[in-house]
């Protein structure tokens, strides 16, 4: 009878344990939800007056020259609602360009591919009427003297409403807190001086004014 209660104690101390471990547990998040409303969409064309790609101190900058916008790009955003888990895709980036691009060691040289890009919402808008947002699939090849390397991956930014403006940026703070995790990677790099390297994250900075004015809301 000893030995008997002895393994029910045994018994019953090891489900307590097990218990108090699963109440302690935190369970994985998940992912969180967004419905987004799209209205005055379509068509658009958005245009950057400077853009900055950095890495490491190593600076890449394209501006505008004469009638040649620093970056161009058109795509579409069409009307409707959109609902998912974020980042919720609300559109696509057909094409994109850079001109008049320099670095530490001159003219720079961009080739972009595997477009369209998609662009996806990753929060819920502000009160001010502003929506982060993300460019994911990007592919660009960057080339200068004696350096070239490939950026890849996705860049945050957000969408104002009143402005009509997207804004990327890598290095200030979003008007919301994203949802999830957007940033672009170096590979391939080939000469730079070591300066930039394999698996970097540079930062991507630009402001793009669209054509259309088209006004998004995520809740």
């Amino acid at each position: 009878m000893i030995r008997g209660r002895r393994a029910g104690n045994l018994v019953f101390a090891a489900a307590a344990a097990v218990a108090v471990l699963g109440l302690g547990a935190v369970p994985a998040s998940a992912a969180t939800s967004l419905t987004v409303k799209v209205t005055s969409g379509g068509s658009f064309t958005a245009t950057a007056s400077k853009t900055v790609l950095t890495d490491h101190g190593v600076s890449v900058t394209c501006t505008n020259h004469k009638s040649t916008h620093a970056s161009q790009g058109s795509g579409k955003i069409a009307n409707g609602s959109y609902s998912g888990a974020a980042p919720v895709q609300v559109g696509t980036v057909a094409k994109l360009a850079f001109s008049n691009c320099s670095g530490p060691l001159g003219k720079v040289t961009t080739v972009l591919t595997s477009l369209p890009y998609t662009l996806s919402v990753d929060s819920k808008t502000t009160k001010s009427g502003d929506t982060d947002g993300i460019i994911a699939g990007t592919n660009v090849a960057v080339s200068m003297t004696g350096c070239s390397f490939t950026v890849t991956g996705a860049s945050p930014g957000y969408y104002s409403n009143s402005k009509h403006e997207l804004v990327m940026t890598t290095t200030g703070k979003l008007p919301a807190k994203p949802l999830e995790t957007a940033q672009l990677t170096v590979s391939n790099v080939v000469g730079c001086a070591s300066l930039v390297n394999d698996g970097d994250h540079p930062t991507f900075v630009s402001t793009y004014t669209s054509s259309r004015k088209v006004v998004i809301k995520s809740s």
